[in-house]
């Protein structure tokens, strides 16, 4: 309908807007963008428009002109919550927690329970370590993707976990790996607060979460719908998702054990040290693609030739990565004496089979990916590189996170303004030497 009237009439704001509003609906964003920006310059007071453009212009990164585009109709409709939240979230995407809690708070004030401003604000206070008023906005840390499963029949209350000792609780594993394997720390102290802690995780994570949680019943049922059997074998009081445990055991600094939790399986570990032994050491994990597009995977991941002063280094490397590197690996491989070694592991089989390699590595090289958390969960050595305005999890904490050991995973951050990866690959592969050259000597 909307292509009709632009074919009546070209320059039809209402047309144009139509059809930018459908195009960005359809992900088609830098379409979109245009669309908006002519209807804008046909009706330049239509505050609707310049709603619309501001969210592509910060769907497209360009969030200094997209909060122009939002203060303008923070201006005009000083009583809506959207624009402010939508600024607290430009000045999230960049790492300015302060500034976006000012918006955030503007946003709330408005409307306590708006979504974008209470992610805008849990995301600013983790990012600055203000643990407990994060947490206080936990449920939206991952806005609409969570589906929340409850287990007793419709006759049976069975609300959230308020923190409550004493109950039978089922904690719902269904996030990202690196994610549910942080959250798991908080397991142990769950585990002694309850009557009966259960885990509904997916068939990659629940062998671990079985053997590292004795006590705990994992089932790896997350993907199955309906007509589940073993919830009616518990008396079940309550549940909850992995990642709000946070609001009940990490509150302050003092909360964080900084201690390794998890193990890998030992006999795995023997099948992947045996297969080791072919290769020269050291043996070291390398992982430079991270994350999805919906989790800004272009900011968190680099070139496998990036990391070349790390592989020209002594030893032998291997790939941690789960994205289709292949292409990139035989064309390395091709021009270049380092060999980059490939494992056989199904990246979407068991993930102990990862962990029993990488606990099996003498170092590990990595961006903001599953390997990290592993790495940390472990107390495994790792050299971690972190993009200029990095998710929550590693904002805070200096060069290391308090999730983890603080001698495990050691945080390598692109300074601002920096281009690329050479200076924070270089500033790495200074401490990577003093370790490396004495091992492969």
């Amino acid at each position: 309908m909307a292509s009709e009237m632009l074919t009546e009439k070209p320059d039809d704001p209402k047309a144009l807007y139509m059809v930018g509003w459908c195009l960005r609906q359809m992900d088609h964003v830098g379409a979109a963008l245009q669309m908006f920006r002519r209807a804008l310059a046909l009706e330049p007071d239509r505050l609707n428009i310049w709603m619309h453009y501001g969210a592509c212009l910060h769907d497209t990164h360009q969030y200094e002109p997209a909060r122009e585009a939002f203060k303008k109709v923070m201006t005009g409709l000083p009583a809506d919550p959207m624009p402010p939240a939508n600024i607290a979230a430009s000045y999230v995407q960049e790492g300015r927690c302060n500034e976006a809690l000012k918006y955030a708070d503007k946003a709330l004030a408005l409307d306590p329970k708006h979504k974008i401003a209470s992610l805008a604000k849990s995301f600013a206070c983790l990012g600055l370590g203000r643990w407990k008023d994060g947490w206080d906005y936990a449920e939206y840390l991952y806005g609409d993707t969570l589906s929340i499963r409850v287990y007793n029949p419709p006759e049976r209350e069975e609300p959230m976990w308020d923190g409550s000792p004493g109950k039978t609780v089922v904690v719902q594993a269904d996030q990202g790996l690196g994610d549910m394997i942080m959250f798991s720390q908080c397991l142990p102290d769950m585990q002694r607060d309850c009557k009966k802690v259960i885990v509904e995780t997916n068939r990659r994570l629940a062998p671990m979460f079985r053997r590292n949680f004795p006590g705990i019943d994992v089932y790896d049922t997350l993907k199955e719908e309906g007509g589940l059997e073993w919830p009616a074998k518990y008396q079940i009081d309550a549940h909850i998702h992995i990642s709000w445990l946070g609001k009940f055991y990490r509150n302050s600094n003092a909360d964080f054990p900084r201690k390794a939790y998890l193990t890998a399986d030992p006999e795995k570990r023997a099948k992947w040290r045996a297969w080791l032994e072919q290769f020269p050491r050291p043996w070291v994990g390398l992982a430079w693609k991270g994350g999805i597009p919906r989790t800004n995977t272009v900011a968190r991941s680099m070139r496998l030739e990036d990391l070349a002063p790390v592989m020209q280094s002594g030893g032998t490397p291997i790939s941690l990565c789960y994205q289709d590197v292949g292409l990139e690996i035989a064309r390395w491989n091709i021009d270049h004496p380092e060999q980059v070694v490939v494992p056989e592991i199904d990246n979407d089989g068991d993930y102990d089979e990862t962990m029993a390699l990488i606990a099996e590595l003498d170092h590990v090289v990595t961006v903001t990916t599953t390997v990290a958390h592993v790495c940390g969960a472990m107390g495994k050595r790792a050299y971690v590189l972190v993009n200029q305005v990095p998710l929550w999890r590693y904002v805070y904490g200096g060069d290391s996170m308090m999730w983890y050991p603080e001698n495990s995973v050691r945080l390598y951050r692109q300074a601002r303004g920096e281009i690329g990866w050479d200076h924070a690959v270089a500033r790495l592969t200074k401490d990577f030497r003093s370790f490396v050259l004495p091992l492969a000597a």
